[in-house]
């Protein structure tokens, strides 16, 4: 139990860590609450409508370095779901060609029994 506790209470502190760390990249304008018209008109809900402009969208900052784990992990699901797709294609492929070797084993089979009660037949027949 506590090392739930202490494993929540760092993540608490990251969490403000990083809220400050983007806190503190708005305010380097010195302005701190300057939005751009564009941002006025929409509602002001845009992240990056600080004055400036590319303060949270710029390398380093903590909205980019989102941003960035975002698209790599977006990455990683297509290569995943590719390799899925192939592997799946794989294994049907495989499945389908066990399953002509086992209907060729059977009609082997069929056609083995088949000749050895016609043999059966014509030597009973004599």
């Amino acid at each position: 139990m506590k090392a739930l506790g202490l494993a929540s209470a760092a993540a608490l502190v990251l969490v403000v860590l990083c809220a400050e760390g983007a806190w503190g990249q708005g305010c380097q304008s010195g302005g701190g609450g300057g939005t751009t018209a564009s941002s006025a008109s929409t509602g002001g809900t845009t992240s990056s409508a600080s004055s400036g402009g590319q303060l949270l969208t710029s390398p380093g900052s903590w909205a980019y370095d989102v941003m960035m784990a975002q698209q790599v992990r977006a990455v990683y699901a297509r290569r995943l779901a590719i390799a899925t797709a192939q592997k799946a294609a794989k294994d049907k492929a495989r499945k389908e060609k066990a399953q002509a070797v086992a209907r060729e084993r059977r009609q082997e089979e069929l056609y083995r029994r088949s000749q050895a009660k016609a043999n059966t037949m014509a030597l009973a027949s004599k």
